[in-house]
């Protein structure tokens, strides 16, 4: 089913985004402003699927939107090939045809699924490639001189940035800098990263970008909106709805899979055998099915931690606190050594988070559960 409403694998179409309205008139207050966002979220929370409705909304208005995937680049070459894919879409302005002229003579080879790139052909000088950063960072300020268009440009997993090479980020600074009539989001999945990169006073984004955060999504609303997509389906199911999203927690993917699972559950032929009417015991079935689906996934997660990392994480899913003094004598250790897995686990992002209070959270549900298990 094209339009199935519980969708949970890859990015959710925009007309299914649930409550983030908000978000959403933010980002386009902003691009109407020319004001940098940061819009940091954990992976599976979200942000493509916002990004894509707001590239939408703008475009609707009239601007190009560029979405710059950086995730997983590791050098210039992995920057150059992320920039290029990005405007491929772009070729009738004639900034981006002469962009791309320069590509080829330096080895790119521009097709229609996109680039294949050697940036060390023997005929090309460093400073070519020098060249052909400067012309890709440069296309979005002379696409909307050259068009009368406004630019919207989406630089997602921006903090993979940092490990493409030395000095990528200022170089990027020194040339954006000075684009008029371009509105940028950095976007990335890991909060913390993504927050030094502005807020370091070293930094050369520092203080150049308006945070905005994703927040878990509201649950009263989220299941007024989960019931009403049941009824698309002509789904009855019951009390089971509300409470998988109550469990759910306002994780978006985690809770599009549950409400999925129990849909699938209510359709195929005994498949909530025995459950008819009693909502706890098919939620019971529900939570089985996901916690076998995402059983390899949160094997992966839980491999590399440190033993004090999967004690904090056992902690905070039972509802204690991780650097307590009383954790420390059952452990036979240091509140600090805690305190330090605890801070680690909340930099890298996708684990573990620190809310206002201080309120430590399971990022993802579905964890919380199988180490409660």
């Amino acid at each position: 089913m094209a339009d199935y409403p519980f969708k949970h694998a890859g990015p959710v179409p925009s007309a299914r985004m649930i409550d983030r309205e908000d978000e959403l008139r933010l980002l386009g207050r902003a691009a109407g402003e020319r004001t940098p966002i940061r819009l940091a979220a954990p992976r599976r929370y979200g942000k493509t699927t916002l990004l894509a409705a707001h590239a939408e909304a703008v475009g609707r208005s009239g601007w190009r939107a560029v979405r710059v995937d950086l995730g997983g680049i590791s050098d210039l070459a992995g920057l150059t090939r992320a920039l290029l894919v990005a405007w491929a879409g772009h070729r009738e302005a004639g900034p981006v045809r002469r962009a791309e002229r320069l590509a080829g003579r330096l080895g790119a080879d521009v097709s229609l699924t996109g680039p294949r790139i050697t940036l060390a052909p023997a005929r090309a000088e460093p400073s070519d490639h020098g060249r052909l950063l400067e012309e890709l960072l440069a296309l979005p300020d002379e696409v909307a001189k050259s068009t009368g268009d406004p630019v919207l440009v989406v630089l997602d997993e921006f903090q993979d940035l940092l490990v493409a090479g030395p000095g990528l980020d200022a170089r990027l600074r020194a040339v954006i800098q000075h684009h008029q009539d371009v509105a940028y989001v950095f976007a990335g999945s890991e909060p913390s990263m993504l927050a030094r990169m502005f807020e370091r006073h070293e930094a050369p984004f520092f203080g150049q970008a308006e945070p905005l955060t994703l927040s878990p999504l509201p649950i009263e609303s989220t299941i007024d909106e989960v019931e009403r997509r049941f009824a698309e389906l002509e789904l009855s199911p019951g009390d089971a709805a509300a409470a998988l999203v109550e469990l759910g927690e306002g994780h978006p993917q985690r809770t599009m899979l549950l409400c999925h699972l129990l849909a699938r559950r209510l359709t195929e032929p005994d498949g909530g055998a025995g459950t008819e009417g009693d909502a706890d015991a098919l939620v019971d079935l529900v939570l089985q099915d996901a916690l076998e689906q995402t059983a390899e996934i949160h094997a992966a997660a839980l491999a590399p931690l440190t033993r004090n990392q999967r004690i904090v994480l056992g902690e905070v899913a039972h509802g204690r606190a991780p650097t307590s003094a009383d954790l420390a004598a059952r452990q036979g250790a240091t509140r600090g050594s805690f305190h330090q897995a605890a801070e680690a686990l909340v930099t890298a992002g996708q684990l573990l988070a620190r809310d206002p209070g201080p309120r430590w959270r399971l990022i993802d549900p579905l964890l919380r559960l199988r180490l409660r298990r």
